[in-house]
């Protein structure tokens, strides 16, 4: 008896678990909808990222990194993206976890370098954006 594997036919893709995220979802007065752009709830969050979005628009935040921190499942990478996706198509989104930055084997310094340089070659422009998630 002869056994090999079947092939599937169905075109296969990775889909990572915020594709659904499109954005901020909020309204031109800056205020959060509640359901909207792939988010649900998280109205005082999603608002205070689209301010912080603005502060970058208006070249307020230049150069400047974001930190955000909080439990896990609490919606950080999904922020992130959020924004990310609110700045456009030429800002990168590299998310890290705490536990790449905690890792006894290599420096905190090499680490954050090493997600520089990955935004830097995502873009290829000289003024990056990087969006830095930590979680607990």
């Amino acid at each position: 008896m002869r056994i090999e594997e079947a092939s599937s036919r169905t075109k296969t893709s990775r889909v990572s678990c915020h594709a659904h995220i499109k954005g901020l979802g909020l309204d031109e007065s800056g205020e959060a909808l509640p359901l909207a752009a792939g988010f649900v709830g998280q109205e005082q969050a999603r608002e205070a990222c689209g301010f912080v979005v603005e502060m970058i628009r208006q070249k307020k935040m230049a150069g400047r990194a974001l930190l955000l921190t909080g439990a896990s499942g609490t919606g950080k990478t999904a922020l992130a993206l959020g924004i990310s996706q609110e700045l456009g198509a030429k800002v990168p989104f590299c998310p890290m976890v705490g536990s790449e930055v905690y890792s006894a084997e290599v420096k905190k310094t090499e680490v954050l370098m090493e997600n520089f340089r990955r935004a830097i070659g995502t873009l290829q422009l000289s003024c990056v954006l990087n969006l830095y998630v930590l979680s607990q």
